[in-house]
């Protein structure tokens, strides 16, 4: 099944006096690249959430929320003392250097990032415990609405995709009707050139003419290329069962792709309407690849 790398989770777990929330939104990145916003009080879960995370997803940005409101009787305030310090003697510096007006207060302090905090050092083991339960219950929840999301995406993607793989397939069935008497087309056209700009040549070289336009009408041949781009579309269509980083395959697919339609313009390039038909096809594809290669960026 092919997964999206956007989606949106949100689950609130609740118990007496403790609510706790989290959010989890994440968008497309070559890996897994998390990030989590937990108040400072509570930073010894981080690593409950980010377990499951690396557990649940292979790829993708993603970012949590986590709001915890633990409504206890006894609040203790942990006190950064040097960091006070340190501001103390920043503000009386300046005011030394500079003509600033002021003095420093207990409202400013206590307002100041990171001075005062709330400890939960003194948590019985059993407050820990369930506040590591709900916030464990909140997250799988929300990691399950992320993934269902995702689920939802990948869908809507595959089927932008299957349109525009159809699409290939109808263009480079164009090209192989086209390439059947392509290598005969050339030689003749060639022949017809040589002749045009220098009639004595075709009349003394005869018969080897015919073989030297040949063997350089066979190596513009663009067999080998139409067969490989089939051969590269059956694989494409092949990933949409994969359920480890498909969207990385797809991508080097894509990149395979582009290459045989490349090699394609530059055989049919210069030649007359049996030429600008394969190069308009081909360049549809390149369009059509290019579009792809966009979709296939936000596949897990």
């Amino acid at each position: 099944m092919i997964y999206s790398m956007t989606g949106f989770g949100s689950a609130r777990a609740e118990a007496p006096n403790l609510a706790v929330l989290v959010e989890i939104k994440s968008v497309n990145h070559r890996y897994l690249d998390f990030h989590v916003k937990i108040p400072g009080e509570y930073q010894n879960f981080e690593n409950v959430i980010r377990q499951k995370v690396s557990a649940a997803f292979k790829r993708g940005r993603l970012d949590a929320f986590v709001r915890i409101d633990y409504r206890r009787e006894n609040i203790k305030l942990d006190v950064n003392h040097n960091l006070i310090k340190a501001y103390v003697e920043m503000i009386t510096g300046l005011k030394t250097a500079y003509p600033i007006q002021g003095e420093l207060t207990l409202e400013m302090v206590t307002r100041l990032p990171g001075l005062v905090t709330v400890s939960t050092s003194d948590l019985a083991p059993e407050e820990l415990e369930l506040i590591g339960l709900k916030l464990a219950e909140a997250t799988d929840i929300a990691l399950a609405q992320l993934r269902q999301m995702r689920v939802t995406e990948g869908q809507s993607l595959m089927e932008d995709i299957d349109r525009r793989i159809s699409n290939i397939g109808h263009h480079l069935e164009t090209i192989l009707a086209g390439a059947k008497d392509f290598v005969e087309h050339y030689r003749q056209q060639l022949i017809a050139r040589v002749t045009e700009l220098a009639p004595q040549l075709v009349a003394d070289a005869g018969h080897r003419l015919e073989t030297e336009a040949l063997l350089y009408a066979e190596r513009s041949d663009i067999a080998e290329e139409t067969t490989r781009l089939r051969s590269h579309l059956d694989q494409f269509a092949g990933l949409k069962s994969l359920q480890d980083e498909a969207g990385k395959r797809m991508d080097f697919i894509l990149q395979e792709m582009n290459r045989e339609v490349t090699t394609i313009l530059s055989k049919t390039s210069g030649l007359n309407e049996l030429g600008a038909g394969i190069g308009k096809a081909a360049i549809e594809i390149k369009v059509e690849i290019e579009k792809l290669r966009e979709q296939v960026q936000n596949i897990e």
